[in-house]
């Protein structure tokens, strides 16, 4: 009698071996695949490490720019070794900041800003300070310029942006590139506004007119476009913000209404006109004199976020909110910090459904930045401290700024009371 094993029961062992073979074999790459898209605990704070900088502690300001493959550069304005007043740029590439570039050699600049435009320009835009013809404080003249040479030694001669006929006083430049080299800028124009002084010894100084929102555009060939007056009831002394697109701006402010009711509004601006105006939310707001703060604003495609400090049953908040039709509407709020609260760093799209917020708080140890990932369906994930300031000190005006790259955000901000400039990089790809 044959011993040989049956034909169909050989058969079924072989399958079973095989079986056992190929899953074993198989179990590494399911590890490794796990561990590729295993997300750290939405409570965890991002990581972060502070960012070697060109600017020295002298220097008077800080601004960054940034593009989404990850280029930043960085400008700053000081009075050189020389004692000659000067606006510089450097740029990070692969971990290192190239050697600092003048943009302009003009005196007393202030708050200037800076830009990306397109695949490898950089556009420049800041204030210069001169004494009033009256003698009574300072006039401002807005200048912008713009590089297109990779080695940022060749800048166009500065054009002047503001078309009046006396230099008045102005505030809080803002810049924007559309995809095309369009600017779009906007600031805050004293113009149309003057002090009436006293008319008898002991009374008070009036003032008449109104302070001025104005918008103007610089063409891709480096033309000045139309100045425009977009808004003569706003809050005054809130900087604006802008986000560009294709489309054209959407210009961010702090809208005023009757009973000095002081809400976050967008507008939407472009080279010719503007729309207007649509409050972000009804916050009601009522303060007598100016917060000094407003909003924030990002975009991608039709997705926009508004950030922005308000005061809510006495206890000074910040908010946000996002909006999927280009900000004709806006969601309910999300509230970010409860109370305590000093003012937006930024505000940067993830997703159209998700974005990165900076902000401040205040302390009787001093001024803390904050940071934290928000959804459109009200999610706060990866609070983090980002850096703080101890003895009571805080943060010089407007205070820290963020940008994103591919992979991370920058955040800059300026110690003034012990003269330290600082660069801090946080990783958000998780």
């Amino acid at each position: 009698m044959s011993t040989r094993p049956d034909s169909t029961f050989a058969t079924s062992i072989l399958a079973i071996v095989l079986f056992m073979i190929s899953g074993c074999a198989q179990q590494p790459t399911n590890l490794t695949q796990q561990s590729q898209v295993k997300k750290s605990s939405p409570t965890a704070p991002f990581p972060l490490s502070a960012l070697t900088s060109p600017v020295p502690d002298t220097a008077t300001d800080q601004r960054l720019a940034s593009r989404p493959n990850g280029s930043l550069a960085l400008t700053w304005w000081q009075t050189t070794d020389k004692g000659k007043p000067a606006l510089l740029v450097s740029e990070l590439d692969d971990g290192k900041w190239s050697l600092p570039i003048t943009i302009s050699a003009m005196q007393n600049i202030v708050e200037a800003q800076i830009v990306f435009v397109g695949d490898s320009g950089l556009a420049a835009l800041w204030m210069a300070s001169k004494p009033a013809k009256n003698g009574e404080g300072e006039v401002h003249e807005i200048y912008e310029t713009r590089s297109s040479d990779k080695a940022r030694k060749q800048w166009a001669v500065p054009l002047l942006l503001n078309q009046e006929v006396e230099t008045s006083m102005k505030e809080s430049p803002a810049l924007a590139a559309m995809p095309d080299g369009t600017l779009l800028s906007a600031w805050i124009d004293m113009r149309n506004y003057k002090m009436v002084p006293p008319s008898k010894p002991g009374a008070e100084a009036t003032s008449e007119g109104f302070t001025s929102l104005m918008v103007a555009s610089v063409s891709a060939d480096n033309k000045l476009g139309k100045e425009m007056l977009i808004d003569k009831d706003f809050c005054e002394c809130c900087p604006p913000s802008i986000a560009a697109n294709e489309q054209g701006g959407l210009l961010a402010y702090r809208e005023h209404k009757d009973g000095n009711v002081r809400d976050p509004a967008v507008m939407r601006i472009s080279a010719n006109d503007f729309g207007q105006s649509t409050i972000v939310h009804n916050d009601h707001w009522v303060i007598d004199g100016c917060p000094s703060k407003a909003p924030a604003i990002a975009r991608m495609d039709k997705s926009v976020g508004v950030a922005w400090l308000t005061t809510i049953n006495n206890k000074t908040q910040i908010r946000a909110a996002f909006s999927n039709d280009d900000g004709q509407h806006f969601t309910a709020p999300i509230d970010l910090e409860p109370e305590n609260a000093g003012g937006v760093s930024g505000i940067e799209m993830e997703s159209p459904h998700s974005a990165l917020v900076a902000w401040t708080i205040t302390g009787a140890q001093g001024e803390t930045t904050k940071l934290a990932r928000i959804y459109d369906d009200g999610r706060i994930e990866h609070r983090t401290t980002v850096h703080f300031l101890s003895d009571g000190k805080a943060y010089k005006w407007p205070g820290p700024r963020m940008v994103k790259t591919k992979d991370s955000v920058i955040i800059a901000w300026n110690d003034e009371q012990a003269k330290k400039m600082g660069l801090v990089k946080v990783k958000v790809d998780q």
